[in-house]
């Protein structure tokens, strides 16, 4: 039986490689906790950022910070700032 081509070659694109992505919040829904999604968003090929800033080096990222709705709740500046700054807010659901 041969094997697949696809399988010797290195996967070329990540579906995430261009993101940088910070976790501020405790898992997902009971289903992963967060060494569970920093796995999953390093097998995507996202950069897993450990510390709470991105760097400004790196323009060529799209910036994301997973938290849940309550963890922007008493942070409206900081959130309205991040959002100039091009950063994103997801739940960690997404």
């Amino acid at each position: 039986m041969q094997r697949s081509r696809l399988s010797k070659s290195p996967i070329k694109n990540l579906l995430f490689e261009n993101f940088s992505i910070i976790i501020k919040c405790d898992g997902c829904q009971d289903m992963l906790n967060n060494d569970e999604l920093i796995e999953l968003i390093q097998l995507s090929g996202a950069k897993y950022t450990p510390d709470s800033h991105f760097s400004r080096l790196e323009t060529h990222l799209i910036r994301i910070v997973l938290c849940e709705k309550d963890y922007l709740i008493n942070r409206k500046e900081m959130y309205e700032k991040c959002l100039q700054a091009g950063i994103h807010f997801l739940t960690p659901e997404w």
